[in-house]
């Protein structure tokens, strides 16, 4: 009983695992939507199943926000469908946020083409998304608007 009592107690409050991410990448961010408004230096930390942003300002962390399994945006954590409704005011496919933020192409690659050697997403539905993205091995721009939604990712 007590070997039960401490593997519960262990996995509570050790969580479900570590989160291994590869090396930080400071970068530029911007993230702007009528409820998100950040333009600062920052980090992004990278793993296999979870994506983590950090923005600073004179130093001091101003705005994090991880993408994973769920949204968590300042330590409170939601469904990805319920950020998007809350924060960005859109209705994106799931795992949009955390592919941008990976430069890599969304809506399962509609639209990409390569522009001299950047690639470029063109996607627009009436009355939900106009989508303009594009990226490349050091940055992301991401603009819907639509939704007035534009992300920024330039990293050093």
């Amino acid at each position: 009983m007590r070997y039960l009592l401490f593997l519960i107690t262990v996995f509570v409050l050790g969580g479900c695992g570590a989160k291994y991410y590869e090396k930080p990448q400071p970068a530029l961010i911007v993230i702007k939507s009528d409820s998100l408004k950040y333009a600062d230096m920052g980090f992004i930390y990278r793993g296999k199943n979870i994506v983590k942003v950090q923005i600073y300002s004179s130093g001091r962390p101003v705005f994090a926000l991880s993408v994973g399994k769920r949204v968590c945006v300042d330590s409170k954590c939601m469904s990805e469908r319920e950020f998007y409704r809350k924060y960005l005011k859109a209705d994106y496919p799931p795992g949009t946020l955390a592919r941008i933020l990976s430069k890599r192409p969304i809506f399962g690659g509609e639209g990409l083409e390569n522009e001299s050697g950047r690639m470029v997403q063109r996607i627009y539905e009436e009355g939900r998304f106009d989508i303009i993205y594009t990226f490349d091995s050091a940055s992301a721009r991401f603009r819907d608007r639509l939704n007035r939604i534009f992300i920024k990712i330039t990293e050093m």
